[in-house]
């Protein structure tokens, strides 16, 4: 235990010092003792002490199967030879005991000279920004990682909802069941919500997540549309998700109460014609008739289908989802910084570099440039979907 804290120290003040005579920087942690998938929030600020240079930082977490990390915010306070960069990350442990968050810096050194000339082209004739890259090895930080109870399902502060449309159906005519479950914490994937069972048959489809990050973690809502089918009246037992709440350190089960399904089917008796009609001796083709026609239209729809969709390859909408609009309406790069790392940080990786280029190191780019990678990828999207 003594020699844990001593660990703790020492970080602690490595955290503070400064590094070299260039620039000091300071790391913060919301707690260094986390539960498995509580939220930790850490925080970097770097600022310049050598007013002789011109400087520039490029910071990350590096990947990691010990943690899952989410970059909040980025701001940057560009001061005369004298610039201050502000992180934030939302970081989530994901394995229990010590683990160990490292990153990659580098530091940018330039001249005053030497941006006046990287800007002295014109818009197409731009010249690159004449630097030199110092990677920085900082110290990792460690998380004391707190066990959960055991066989816990979810992490945080969550609530579940269902809905059924019907409790009664023919046999195997599909029972609609909707499962959502909401509130803070770790984004909550439960791999089999509803159990196997040999009375009924299971039909999912992936879950529906919705996931925003904030300062405190995240809210989620995750939706599960599933339906049920059986050949005869089933039960479904009461179902128990397992949840733990960091915050008030205590394990709590989310129910969904019992459900019995009532599961009818036709009488055989009344699908048999007791009349004998028409007479046996006399022939009636008028089945075969009627049993073409209905082939006829089965292969006329197909073909429809398939001409719709063939047209729908060659000529793809080029619609914007709420997103791309959100794109759309941001005026200056700063903006769609800040709405690209609240989005997706590592899917818009390399729009972000350039971005932060173009804002803190004054690099010639164009931002509806920029904006027009987003929207390609965007577009791919709605393809895939």
């Amino acid at each position: 235990m003594k020699h844990s804290l001593l660990k703790l120290l020492l970080i602690f003040i490595l955290m503070v010092v400064s590094y070299g005579a260039d620039f000091t920087h300071n790391f913060t942690l919301s707690k260094s003792d986390p539960y498995l998938k509580e939220p930790v929030i850490l925080t970097l600020d770097i600022a310049q002490t050598d007013t002789s240079k011109v400087l520039l930082f490029k910071f990350d977490i590096k990947q990691s199967d010990a943690y899952e990390f989410h970059r909040l915010d980025i701001k940057t306070s560009d001061a005369y030879h004298a610039i201050k960069v502000h992180y934030k990350y939302l970081i989530y442990p994901l394995k229990e005991g010590k683990i160990d968050i490292n990153f990659d810096l580098i530091e940018m050194v330039t001249t005053d000279d030497k941006v006046a000339y990287s800007f002295s082209g014109d818009r197409d004739n731009t010249r690159g920004l004449n630097k030199t890259d110092i990677p920085i090895t900082l110290p990792p930080l460690s998380l004391q990682v707190q066990s959960i109870p055991k066989d816990t399902q979810i992490v945080g502060d969550f609530t579940l909802s269902h809905s059924i449309k019907q409790l009664t159906a023919l046999s195997y005519e599909p029972l609609p069941l909707t499962l959502t479950l909401k509130g803070d914490g770790y984004p909550p994937i439960v791999t089999e919500i509803i159990p196997k069972s040999p009375h009924y048959s299971i039909f999912s489809e992936s879950p529906i997540v919705k996931s925003i990050k904030h300062n405190q973690g995240s809210t989620n809502s995750v939706t599960y549309p599933l339906a049920l089918s059986a050949k005869e009246s089933f039960s479904l037992e009461s179902i128990s998700i397992k949840a733990f709440n960091p915050k008030n350190k205590k394990s709590y089960n989310l129910t969904l109460p019992k459900q019995n399904f009532t599961i009818t089917q036709p009488d055989v008796k009344t699908l048999i014609d007791s009349s004998d009609y028409p007479e046996p001796l006399e022939s009636d083709w008028s089945w075969l008739v009627s049993l073409l026609s209905y082939i006829i239209v089965f292969i006329a729809g197909v073909l429809s289908a398939k001409s719709i969709s063939w047209h729908r390859d060659r000529h793809p909408q080029k619609e914007f989802n709420a997103f791309g609009r959100e794109i759309k309406k941001c005026k200056n790069p700063k903006e769609l910084l800040s709405l690209l790392m609240a989005d997706n940080s590592l899917k818009y990786r390399d729009e972000i570099e350039r971005l932060e280029a173009l804002i803190y190191s004054k690099k010639r780019d164009n931002i509806e440039s920029i904006k027009k990678s987003i929207y390609a990828q965007i577009d791919n999207l709605e393809k895939e979907i």
